[in-house]
This record gives structure tokens, C-alpha cells and sequence, in this order.
């Protein structure tokens, strides 16, 4: 079993979960590793992705109002 092993985090993710090797969660390098994937690795990949999809939807909300309200100065 191979798994990628973030020392920062200290799980082992599923390849799936990284980012070209960079752990989900602190996006730190992972080390490819001969080693079952940790128990929490599914449900940790699910909040660190939903957390990113909530900073891209805020992010996106920030943009929109601060352009608005530099036309509306202008």
C-alpha cells in the first residue's frame, strides 16, 4: 500500500488526496511512503477541501463587492 506521509500533519494521505504531493491540509511536501493510509485520512481530505472551498467562495465575495464599490466611488 502507498500512501504520502506529511510530517507536519502526520498522516499518511491516499495519492488521491495530495496536490502534486503537497498534504491537504498545511499543503507541506509529502513523502511517498510503503504504508497504509492513516484512519483519518478521508474525513481530514473532506474538511481541508471544504475549507478551501469556503476561502475561494469568500475570496470571490470580497472581489466582487470591493470592485463594486470602486465603481460606484468612481
Amino acid at each position: 500500500m502507498s500512501s504520502f506521509y506529511c510530517s507536519e500533519c502526520d498522516v499518511n494521505w491516499w495519492p488521491h488526496q495530495t496536490d502534486h504531493g503537497r498534504c491537504p491540509m498545511c499543503g507541506e511536501d509529502t513523502v511517498p511512503r510503503e504504508e497504509l493510509v492513516s484512519g483519518d485520512a478521508d474525513i481530514l481530505s473532506r474538511i481541508a477541501r471544504d475549507e478551501a472551498a469556503k476561502c475561494d467562495a469568500y475570496a470571490s465575495f470580497e472581489l466582487y463587492f470591493d470592485e463594486r464599490d470602486q465603481d460606484h466611488a468612481a
